[in-house]
């Protein structure tokens, strides 16, 4: 909808609207281009001085208009960016997100429209709500679960851990009392959010990892079993399902079993792994998650969505609501009528449910790939990948030269270069300064990770342009690349 009388109304303040239309002509096309035929290169260079030379040192006073404009994505962005549709960028768990993501978010960042109260935002808020619903639907929760879109992973942990320890403390526990149990390759935040919810140092306790790096189950029992000795509580047990390390997932009905004895809260990052849940093949590594009191989901994963879009799902909605209430009786100026509705209440202000106020509309890239590709296309994606990633294991360990940490559970593989001269002490140092010598280059990109004492390359398979025949030509890449390192 529009109005007739403005439509050719020029702005004082933008550039004219055939220099802003050209722009984006040329853009979309370009744009457009690259997602279907990637660079030839993962990244230019990793020379910061170089990239920095570039730009203006100083903020320019007089602008250089669509000319400047046009150069920042053509001669600074397009030829710099790292390529994630790379067929051999096998770094971070980030995709190149689909057109469909593509194509919401430049509606919605040409709108800006508010996702904190309906008044603000009617069409943007009654979608997050149904995309919202959609989630719980896929992890197996209730209707009247919460759910939230925050700003990642961190921030959903953070939230997920200050409701639980809101609700040991509510219970009589002491702060200095409280622990919170994580696996050995629990993502690092969980020791920052550790840290701002005023836990002591001892709080955080880290469980050590099966051969396969899910949760050693008997541990965790002797863990649980020495801090009720020792007259501490177990504010809450921190799973992985989809780990940063090599994708695992951890025993969850075994773990919800134990919390459950114990009375902890059962926390669940599925930030990588939630994606699962769109597989009617790959699901069963999820068995248990609807036990969880709550769990984190990020789309800007393998849902193949731009980020930030992580989904917060909390199955104790009371203990939610106590702890996201504080403040919000000054919020009147963006909750109209903050007696209008109660915090029980779904379809409830958004604002209700989240740390930060100021969010994206994210939900609609969430809507429009859901929409366009349907659960079942996004999942063939998914387990295309996956496939993928055992091809890319099996090969490897027919290699001579190569060892392989576990059988992929999902869609990352750990490996390392171990020829048969270089001794077992210096192959960390090996694989280190040949992850840092490709990750240079324009041919391939590997992260790494520490995992049974030793430290291993890792490839995470993401791009829809990764096949193969790409992944075949990475041995050879590596002993090249070595090679040149003597």
């Amino acid at each position: 909808m529009s109005c007739a009388g403005h439509a050719n109304r020029p702005s004082p303040f933008e550039l004219p609207a055939d220099a802003a239309r050209a722009l984006l002509v040329e853009a979309a096309a370009t744009l457009t281009e690259r997602i279907y035929n990637p660079a030839t290169m993962t990244v230019a260079t990793l020379d910061r001085g170089m990239i920095e030379a570039m730009l203006p040192a100083a903020p320019p006073r007089q602008g250089g208009g669509a000319t400047r404009l046009r150069a920042i994505l053509f001669d600074e962005f397009l030829p710099l960016v790292r390529d994630y549709r790379h067929p051999l960028h096998l770094g971070h768990q980030r995709p190149g997100p689909s057109f469909a993501s593509l194509y919401a978010d430049l509606a919605a960042a040409t709108f800006n429209p508010t996702v904190t109260m309906f008044e603000g935002g009617p069409y943007s808020v009654a979608v997050e709500g149904r995309v919202l619903s959609w989630m719980k639907q896929l992890a197996g929760f209730p209707e009247n679960a919460v759910a939230t879109l925050v700003n990642g992973g961190a921030e959903a942990n953070l939230t997920a851990l200050l409701v639980a320890r809101d609700h040991a403390l509510s219970k009589g526990h002491g702060l200095e009392n409280l622990r919170l149990l994580v696996g050995e390759h629990a993502h690092y935040t969980l020791a920052r959010s550790r840290h701002i919810l005023g836990l002591t140092p001892a709080a955080l306790v880290t469980l050590p990892a099966c051969d396969d790096l899910t949760m050693d189950i008997s541990a965790l029992l002797s863990q649980v079993a020495s801090i009720t000795t020792a007259g501490q509580t177990v504010m809450a047990i921190v799973a992985n399902a989809g780990s940063t390390a090599n994708g695992a997932f951890d025993d969850l009905n075994a773990i919800a079993d134990i919390a459950q004895d114990c009375g902890a809260w059962l926390h669940v990052d599925a930030a990588h792994g939630g994606a699962a849940l769109l597989s009617q093949h790959l699901r069963h590594n999820l068995a248990g998650l609807a036990r969880a009191d709550s769990t984190v989901i990020n789309p800007h994963k393998l849902f193949f969505v731009s980020a930030p879009c992580s989904v917060l799902l909390c199955n104790r909605r009371a203990e939610f609501a106590a702890s996201l209430a504080i403040g919000l009786e000054a919020a009147s100026y963006v909750i109209p009528d903050p007696a209008a509705r109660h915090a029980t209440e779904d379809g409830d202000e958004p604002l209700r449910w989240t740390i930060a106020c100021t969010r994206f509309f994210a939900a609609f890239r969430l809507y429009a790939a859901i929409s366009t590709y349907g659960i079942d296309g996004l999942a063939v994606r998914i387990e295309h990948a996956c496939d993928l990633a055992r091809f890319l294991h099996d090969h490897l360990a027919g290699e001579h030269d190569f060892e392989t940490l576990s059988v992929p559970a999902f869609n990352m593989v750990c490996f390392r270069y171990h020829p048969r001269e270089t001794p077992a002490h210096d192959l960390d140092d090996l694989n280190r300064h040949l992850r840092a010598q490709l990750a240079a280059g324009p041919e391939a990109y590997l992260t790494g990770c520490m995992a049974r004492g030793a430290y291993w390359l890792r490839a995470q398979i993401m791009s829809e342009h990764v096949d193969r025949d790409s992944l075949m030509a990475l041995p050879p890449l590596l002993r090249a690349q070595a090679a040149s390192l003597s």
